[in-house]
């Protein structure tokens, strides 16, 4: 009984953790972070469940050790004894392995979250082969990355709203990355940029009123 209980519990925090991975990956970061700490409240029932339950163990045996026919009568009262002793001990909550594991699961969750790109501001944009600075809202020429979170920014607009001294944190509608930007944080995307060459380049050529030839010698 007491093993079907302990596998019980196991099941319970195992299925927290898998509620920890959809709120991670579907839950905006308000949401996101107000369900956690729900999560965290169960996982923490279940952590103490489980120290009650290694200590009630532990006082039977205890008990059982010093028990033979001649003082049956008083395992009841030993086991009491040993119970009320290790009850008094403090449960470090925070150092069980279910709520490690948990905290394990959260970081990861909250960094998955911070590497995401935006998916609906890349489907709109790729779909236009361009890219939308998110402070000017026109295209992007010069891109930089940030790299905690992979959004993109024209470098001109973002280094000239830094160097104004005011903080702010990834422009991106709905990105998880709460650090302010700072120089540090953005780097040279040279790839999108050739990319961008190319496509620029591929529009004009395209463009009938850019060669302005006479098609009737084509």
């Amino acid at each position: 009984m007491v093993d079907e209980l302990t596998d019980l519990r196991k099941q319970c925090v195992t299925s927290l953790y898998t509620c920890v991975d959809n709120v991670a990956m579907f839950m905006n970061e308000q949401e996101r972070e107000t369900e956690f700490s729900k999560l965290k409240s169960s996982v923490e029932e279940y952590c103490k469940l489980e120290a009650r339950n290694n200590v009630a163990n532990e006082a039977l045996e205890k008990a059982k050790d010093e028990t033979d026919s001649s003082n049956l009568d008083t395992l009841q009262d030993r086991f009491n004894f040993y119970l009320n002793n290790l009850a008094s001990k403090n449960v470090n909550v925070n150092s069980h392995p279910y709520m490690t594991e948990f905290k394990k699961r959260i970081e990861k969750g909250r960094q998955k979250s911070r590497q995401n790109l935006d998916g609906s501001d890349l489907a709109i944009t790729e779909s236009q082969n361009q890219y939308i600075d998110p402070i000017t809202k026109r295209p992007i020429v010069d891109p930089v990355r940030n790299k905690l979170c992979g959004h993109i920014y024209e470098k001109e607009a973002v280094v000239e709203f830094i160097a104004m001294g005011k903080k702010m944190k990834c422009p991106v509608a709905g990105c998880g990355n709460r650090e302010n930007l700072v120089p540090m944080h953005l780097i040279s995307d040279d790839e999108l940029k050739f990319r961008l060459t190319l496509t620029q380049h591929s529009t004009m050529i395209q463009e009938p009123s850019i060669l302005d030839l006479d098609e009737s010698v084509l």
